[in-house]
């Protein structure tokens, strides 16, 4: 992910939107907002000012910590709790803020001046449920948190950042943002590793058995009531006073809730359907290329303003039409782009429900293509066939869903290695015959030229392949390329 650039909100206001909204530090445009927002960061800066050489402790977050602030909310809990030594705790939470808004407070002042110890974060409820999942999927919110985290270690590495998921919301589990907001929080207990954020979660613990949000906690299904407010403290309290505790380079233990746990650090075998990324468990906060290349892809849909003629999706065997990613000289794709705008999406490693994680939460959103190239699978290779080719269908289904509007062009899986009969390629093979015998639906295409990539006996020819037999080189590209173009310009009449 590329760092984060600061801007004033003038120059946010003047720029092109060329950035993903999460990711963009601004101050809140809505009239609602412009009327007591500044006045409240001011207050804030002015209170920053007074006690923050006392502060061991700061909040920070939307409303749901402004309302610490509340008299009839979070107040007497506040003032009971974290208001003397050895918290002295600042309360930095603003009504309706996003992850572009903090990423302003945190670039003008609200960390300066002071060194705290413990850092307490819960934001994004906003970025899921202020604008539509098109408009704003659930990666683009976990950008916007790792952003936040981010800027807040750089003003003040010496604190930990514990960091909160979003607070269940909505009558029950089936509330839409609800929903997003857990395919958030999946992925971002994973920025946790213990030293320099902490992960803290206790959702369950305002919740009934069966997932419902009672009104004697949350009384309108968003903000804590008084009560939320304790359950807030009780819960934190231990992780916090662990943060001021343990010297720095020293490990704080996370706490995990049940409703995360199942399946989080499974080691049972993969499904080909059982959609997920590819994030890992923070180690050093060491920085996540995948999620980067997610970053990337992105910030060109944000960029192109809605307009991409081609998408295409899989694995490094389609990630290395990009120049210098493998170990191809191929420019093919550059001088594609000469005609079409094309988004890559292809990531090396990735298997079938790693693609579907993607295409269900980002990458298929804000624009509408005209065609959507696929091929994956051949990192699956080891699974059963029918599993393989079923992620496979439900990748399809789920494009058809995202991009109506847009044909599909499904490759079978490449072949591999250097012998017809070799263990992977039998895995393909089988998944190949599958996809040939589907009758898929009219949007649909399948198309293979294998039998340009192999030689009379079935073989991978050398001259079109990397020593492993698995990516396409220059040669490769070139054959792939002229197999494909008359499917690009039929579907972009150009």
């Amino acid at each position: 992910m590329k760092k984060v650039l600061f801007l004033t909100a003038a120059a946010v206001s003047a720029m092109a939107f060329a950035d993903i909204r999460a990711l963009t530090p601004q101050v809140p445009d809505s009239q609602w907002a412009k009327s007591w927002w500044q006045a409240r960061f001011d207050a804030k800066q002015k209170e920053v000012a007074e006690k923050g050489p006392k502060a061991q402790v700061v909040f920070v977050g939307d409303s749901i910590t402004h309302f610490w602030d509340d008299a009839g909310r979070g107040q007497d809990v506040r003032d009971a709790f974290f208001a003397d030594a050895p918290y002295n705790a600042l309360f930095l939470g603003f009504s309706g803020d996003r992850t572009e808004h903090v990423l302003w407070r945190i670039a003008h002042g609200e960390f300066d001046g002071y060194r705290a110890k413990a850092i307490v974060l819960m934001i994004g409820t906003n970025n899921t449920g202020h604008f539509g999942f098109a408009e704003e999927p659930p990666i683009d919110t976990i950008l916007g948190i790792k952003a936040v985290i981010d800027g807040l270690r750089a003003k003040q590495p010496q604190a930990r950042v514990v960091l909160l998921p979003i607070f269940p919301r909505g009558k029950d589990a089936n509330d839409g943002c609800r929903k997003r907001n857990d395919v958030v929080n999946r992925e971002i207990v994973k920025f946790c590793d213990g030293r320099h954020v902490v992960w803290c979660d206790f959702s369950s613990k305002f919740l009934l058995p069966d997932g419902t949000l009672p009104r004697a906690i949350m009384p309108d299904y968003l903000h804590p009531g008084a009560f939320g407010y304790r359950i807030w403290a009780a819960s934190v309290l231990p992780v916090i006073d662990a943060c001021l505790k343990t010297p720095a380079g020293g490990i704080v233990p996370n706490v995990f809730d049940a409703h995360l746990v199942p399946g989080l650090y499974s080691k049972e075998a993969v499904n080909a359907l059982d959609a997920q990324t590819r994030l890992e468990v923070s180690k050093d906060f060491k920085p996540n290329w995948w999620l980067e290349r997610i970053a990337k892809n992105r910030r060109q849909i944000a960029e192109s303003k809605g307009a991409i003629d081609l998408v295409f999706m899989g694995d490094s065997i389609t990630h290395y039409w990009d120049v210098g990613e493998g170990g191809d000289t191929s420019t093919e794709i550059e001088d594609l782009k000469k005609t079409y705008t094309i988004l890559n999406c292809g990531y090396g490693g990735d298997q079938t429900q790693h693609l579907l994680w993607r295409a269900r939460n980002g990458e298929l959103d804000g624009y509408k293509a005209k065609l959507v190239m696929l091929m994956i699978g051949t990192n699956n290779c080891g699974q059963p066939a029918d599993e393989i080719f079923a992620g496979i269908k439900e990748i399809v289904k789920t494009i058809h869903a995202k991009q109506p509007q847009a044909k599909v062009l499904l490759l079978p899986i490449f072949p591999r290695g250097d012998k017809a009969d070799n263990w992977a390629n039998k895995s393909v093979q089988a998944v190949n015959k599958l996809i040939a015998a589907e009758t898929f639906p009219d949007y649909v295409t399948v198309f293979s030229f294998a039998d340009q990539l192999v030689d009379a006996n079935g073989v991978t020819k050398p001259e079109l392949y990397d020593e492993e037999r698995l990516h396409l080189m220059d040669e490769g590209f070139k054959v792939w390329r002229k197999a494909v173009e008359p499917f690009f310009k039929q579907a972009c009449g150009k």
